[in-house]
């Protein structure tokens, strides 16, 4: 009877810029699949310089600390005019990209602007990040659009 050896994996935190190319290659080729930035893993592995069997290998020993069960967390510091429907517009824009609202807090008027503070989870968004926020500065009443976390 052979007795079958059980071996628990290991995990490092370790900084991208000390990483081999391969993995930051094989991490973009999961961006732009999980943004829908194109359409298959040959048209993204051809766009990074990555061939499709390193990508296979190592694709699923690498990931991002943001990313997980749990989603990847964004969070975004917008300010709008105190104007009907500003905050609606705003929250329209994150709702049509598919973004889950985690927490949506906002500060009184001051001086005719309010402060909005929105976490949200993009990992099943339709849009990227990048994208939803020049959508959100576009909107009627938004004054700005600050990127405070992001997934990666």
């Amino acid at each position: 009877m052979v007795k079958s050896k059980t071996t628990a994996e290991e995990f490092y935190l370790v900084r991208a810029d000390v990483l081999p190319e391969v993995f930051l290659k094989v991490m973009e080729v999961k961006r732009l699949l999980d943004f829908k930035l194109v359409s298959s893993v040959n048209e993204a592995v051809k766009r990074v310089g990555l061939s499709r069997s390193a990508y296979y290998k190592y694709r699923k020993a690498i990931r991002s600390t943001s990313s997980g069960t749990e989603g990847e967390m964004v969070t975004l510091l917008i300010v709008v005019e105190d104007l009907a429907r500003s905050l609606a517009r705003c929250l329209d824009v994150l709702l049509e990209a598919n973004a889950t609202l985690m927490t949506f807090h906002q500060s009184m008027p001051v001086s005719g602007l309010i402060h909005l503070l929105v976490t949200f989870r993009a990992d099943k968004m339709n849009i990227s990040t990048e994208r939803l926020i020049q959508i959100m500065e576009q909107t009627r009443g938004v004054q700005s659009v600050q990127l405070l976390t992001s997934p990666g």
